[in-house]
């Protein structure tokens, strides 16, 4: 009977540990999906519950920190992401998004450091010097700024952001011509196509060109 009784315990126990995990993976594909539609609040929610329940799992924490920055809670995104690099600080990509959320409010000195360490952590991350460029640019530290986005081209020249980030920087130097054939061919890369969010930067230098 007691051996009875102890294979019965063990049966539940695993029985309990497949429902665990039968639920998480379906708490996971409703995530994707809400994610997908750009749902950020109820993503939100969704990963509070995953977390919840496993809360020692660094790419949670980074999920939802990226789920809150979209939905422009920067402040609590980098609560998140601080906590997933406190839990496994090798993680990729998470220094970068809040690194965007340092630079949304405004931290540019931090948003530069967390750019640099992705670096550190990544060094196929070489997207982080236009990163970096950008938020010099926002600095209105131009050397800076052009320094870090010719060495983005230099390694990436396939990077039609960076065209375009330098034609920014030109601009704000007051260089037309340098800017204005940056910025077309930042164009004739594709860098609309690929990045329509980027159309009020072409607008405003389109502007810039015709005068």
């Amino acid at each position: 009977m007691k051996t009875l009784k102890t294979l019965l315990s063990v049966v539940l126990i695993f029985t309990s540990i497949f429902i665990a995990e039968a639920q998480g993976k379906e708490l996971l594909t409703t995530i994707r999906k809400q994610i997908q539609n750009k749902d950020w609040d109820n993503a939100e929610e969704s990963l509070t519950k995953l977390i919840k329940d496993n809360p020692n799992k660094a790419v949670y924490y980074s999920q939802r920190g990226y789920v809150k920055e979209m939905n422009l809670k920067y402040k609590e995104s980098i609560e998140d992401f601080t906590k997933a690099i406190e839990l496994d600080p090798e993680q990729p990509i998470v220094r970068t998004n809040r690194g965007y959320a340092y630079r949304n409010l405004k931290e540019y000195d931090k948003a530069i450091s967390d750019f640099k360490d992705e670096l550190k952590v990544n060094p196929k991350a070489i997207y982080s010097y236009e990163h970096i460029s950008m938020v010099y640019y926002l600095k209105k530290d131009y050397a800076k700024a052009l320094k870090n986005v010719n060495i983005a081209i230099e390694k990436e020249p396939s990077n039609s952001i960076s065209y375009k980030t330098k034609a920014l920087i030109y601009k704000a130097m007051g260089k037309k011509k340098s800017a204005c054939s940056n910025k077309d061919k930042a164009i004739k890369m594709g860098l609309l196509d690929d990045y329509p969010d980027f159309q009020n930067d072409i607008d405003e230098l389109n502007q810039f060109c015709s005068q």
